[in-house]
């Protein structure tokens, strides 16, 4: 039994339009005046900036202000194809609070492009991780002695100078 399915296919008009817009953006791109091409009274209007510096700090801007405290205190088992540990992450800024759930998987993960792209600031130890074989990880007494591990870990990360308004941090916590 085979199933037949139609592949849709743009006539060449709508190609041609679709190549040609793809093109003005680039242009549009190769227009833009570089960072080095800026003169020297305007990187001393901009205090000495580089264009990086002032995108980031209009990002912080618009966030409002980096992560103030960040704690996990709650647990919750839910149940999607498999049951799953989800840790509530609350976080607090100058403006605003707000709850986020995260798995250990997704903590692992964040570790792994912070250590990436932090390899020199003494990032923390992360939380050992446990076969499911060897551990059941629905225990009770595990899945609050992992709490309590990635409550520590997240605090020792907010010690690190920068790391409450850094790029992944906030992707992490859904301030982006």
């Amino acid at each position: 039994f085979f199933v037949f399915v139609k592949k849709q296919v743009r006539p060449p008009q709508r190609r041609r339009e679709e190549k040609k817009k793809k093109n003005q953006g680039s242009r549009n791109m190769e227009q833009r005046p570089t960072p080095s091409s800026v003169s020297n009274e305007n990187k001393k209007r901009r205090g000495g900036k580089s264009e990086e510096d002032l995108q980031y700090e209009a990002r912080l801007e618009s966030i409002g202000t980096e992560i103030k405290s960040l704690s996990i205190k709650r647990v919750q088992t839910a149940r999607s194809r498999s049951q799953v540990v989800l840790y509530q992450i609350d976080v607090k800024t100058g403006h605003a609070e707000w709850a986020t759930f995260k798995r250990f998987n997704a903590f692992y993960e964040f570790h792994k492009k912070i250590a990436k792209d932090l390899k020199k600031c003494g990032l923390p130890k992360f939380p050992p991780r446990h076969s499911k074989i060897l551990t059941d990880h629905f225990e009770r007494s595990f899945i609050e002695k992992r709490r309590a591990d990635l409550h520590e870990y997240m605090q020792s990360l907010l010690k690190i100078p920068g790391m409450a308004n850094q790029e992944h941090m906030l992707k992490f916590l859904g301030v982006e």
